[in-house]
C-alpha cells in the first residue's frame, strides 16, 4: 500500500514524475462558412423604402421641434402610408374610399387637393415600386428608441397567396 513516504518508489497515477505525451489536440477548428449571399428584402424593408418620402416630409417641419411632436408625425406619416399602400393594393374604388377618409380625419390640417395629390404620388409610387406586392398591411407598430434609429415591426395579411387553389385545398383537408 501507497503512502506518502513511499511514492517515490511507486509505479502509477502518483509515483510517475516523467512528462507524459499531451494526446488531445487543442488546435481550433476551422470557423463555420459565412453566406455572403444578400438576403431579400422583407415586407417591413420595403414599406420602410416606401414610406420614406412622408416619414422625411414629416420630421424635417420646422413648427415641430421637440421630440413628442416629431414622433407624433412620423406615427401619422406611418398611418398615411399605410393607408395609400393598402389602397394600391385594393384597387381604384379604394383610393377613392381612402381620400375621403383621410381628409375626415385629417380635414382640419390639409386642404383636400393637397391630400389628393399626396395619395395619388403614393399609390403611383406603390405601383412603382413593388407592383406585384399584394399584401395588405393591417398594423404598423414603430419603436422608438433614444439612441439609434426607429425601428418598426409590421402586421399583414396576404390576399392573394401563390400556389393555393381550392383544389389544393381538397387535398390538405382529408
Amino acid at each position: 500500500m501507497a503512502s506518502p513516504h513511499s511514492r517515490r518508489q511507486t509505479t502509477g497515477a502518483f509515483g510517475n514524475n516523467k512528462p507524459r505525451d499531451i494526446k488531445r489536440d487543442f488546435s481550433r477548428p476551422e470557423p463555420a462558412p459565412v453566406d455572403t449571399t444578400p438576403r431579400e428584402p422583407n415586407l417591413a424593408d420595403k414599406f420602410s423604402q416606401y414610406a420614406e418620402e412622408l416619414m422625411a416630409n414629416a420630421t424635417h417641419d420646422p413648427k415641430k421641434t421637440q421630440l413628442g411632436a416629431i414622433k407624433r408625425a412620423m406615427e401619422g406619416a406611418l398611418k398615411i402610408a399605410q393607408a395609400c399602400w393598402n389602397a394600391a393594393v385594393e384597387g381604384p374604388e379604394a383610393v377613392k374610399n381612402t381620400k375621403v377618409r383621410l381628409f375626415a380625419a385629417l380635414g382640419h390640417t390639409i386642404t383636400q387637393e393637397n391630400l389628393d395629390i399626396i395619395i395619388d404620388e403614393m399609390v403611383e409610387r406603390k405601383n412603382s415600386m413593388f407592383p406585384n406586392e399584394k399584401v395588405l398591411i393591417t398594423n404598423v407598430l414603430p419603436n422608438f428608441k433614444h439612441a439609434g434609429p426607429m425601428r418598426f415591426r409590421i402586421q399583414a395579411v396576404n390576399i392573394n397567396p401563390d400556389g393555393v387553389s381550392k383544389a389544393d385545398l381538397s387535398d390538405l383537408i382529408k
